[in-house]
């Protein structure tokens, strides 16, 4: 089992691809597309890929294809995925052998649940499936119903056995809930499409992980607004700068309804079972393009300082192996991190 590095090579309800719905042309002259831009409705968001190169037209066809694969490599619900088998063996002893990339996501998922103190928790799938039927209904959970969820979570409950790449649960009523870290594998995988073709651009998977290969074409960031939490746009918490480099968002703001005055949202602190309550309303970590799994840590990193909150978080940042820059911001304002707005 890896200590804390963040650096393996190896490495969720699953969102399944919608539609596909090619909105912009690609471009260029002599017939060599120059520039090619796309959106596309795929793992639960709406998706825009634009690239600049001689084969970008090659590699925004190529993402397109690589995001409808991880849609049903990670689903839960299609028996013939490596999470669905992993799942239905839960409690039985059975090692299930796993796919190259959920196996390395599992692997990077260990690792940042001890980073973290189990903020971050891929086995919460009792839990947010308990959550996802209250999200829905507009009413919370009873207290029995979340205790008997908080039963059976808890990452140290997850084995993994390296020799074979396989996995078990140890609960019988366990799951995985990989969908806070799909967006963020998408990302990687992209980047590694936009590398092959030479391309740069921007890939946006919805306001939450956009990943920025290169910069624009004057050479300067890209600039991306920070969506206020509870203010309509065009209100931002600010702009931040985006070359070579991951941005990723966790917020009380995307999937919530309010009950007696108190707000319910998705993001799910595993030591109460409740979502997450210390004054947090988003959280941006931006990492640098030169960790090849920038996306991935990102994604786990948002999610788990939202459940942490802003102290113990920038406690936790110095001592982290990558180098990673984040954002805090209440209701109001930014709270935390405003360095990272000023570019």
């Amino acid at each position: 089992m890896p200590t804390l590095k963040f650096l393996p090579r190896f490495f969720l309800p699953v969102a399944i691809m919608l539609a596909l719905c090619f909105v912009t042309g690609c471009l260029g002259e002599h017939s060599m597309p120059k520039h090619c831009e796309r959106s596309a409705i795929v793992l639960g968001t709406a998706a825009r890929l634009s690239a600049e190169g001689d084969e970008a037209e090659a590699a925004v066809a190529e993402c397109l294809e690589v995001l409808s694969a991880l849609s049903s490599e990670f689903d839960a619900g299609s028996p013939k995925s490596s999470v669905a088998k992993l799942n239905a063996a839960a409690g039985t002893g059975e090692w299930i052998p796993l796919s190259p990339r959920v196996w390395h996501v599992l692997v990077l998922s260990r690792v940042c649940s001890e980073a973290t103190d189990g903020a971050w928790d891929a086995t919460i799938g009792p839990l947010s499936a308990l959550w996802r039927k209250a999200l829905a209904a507009g009413i919370p959970p009873s207290a029995a119903e979340v205790a008997e969820a908080l039963e059976h979570i808890g990452w140290k409950k997850l084995e993994l056995r390296n020799e074979d790449k396989s996995a078990r649960l140890t609960d019988p009523c366990m799951t995985l809930d990989l969908g806070g870290v799909l967006k963020g594998c998408a990302l990687d995988e992209c980047r590694k499409i936009y590398a092959k073709h030479h391309a740069t651009g921007l890939i946006n998977l919805g306001e939450s992980s956009i990943a920025a290969v290169g910069g624009k074409k004057d050479g300067k960031p890209f600039r991306i607004a920070l969506r206020h939490p509870r203010e309509a746009a065009p209100a931002r918490l600010g702009v931040l700068g985006l070359k070579n480099a991951v941005l990723s968002t966790s917020g009380d703001y995307e999937h919530f309804f309010i009950s007696d005055g108190a707000r319910y949202h998705h993001i799910l602190d595993t030591r109460t079972g409740f979502p997450a309550k210390n004054g947090v309303s988003s959280v941006s970590v931006r990492i640098g393009a030169e960790e090849p799994d920038a996306g991935l840590i990102s994604d786990m990193l948002s999610t788990a300082f939202f459940v942490m909150g802003t102290e113990k978080s920038l406690a936790l940042l110095p001592s982290l192996p990558v180098r990673a820059e984040a954002v805090f911001a209440d209701e109001t304002d930014v709270v935390a991190g405003e360095n990272f707005l000023r570019e």
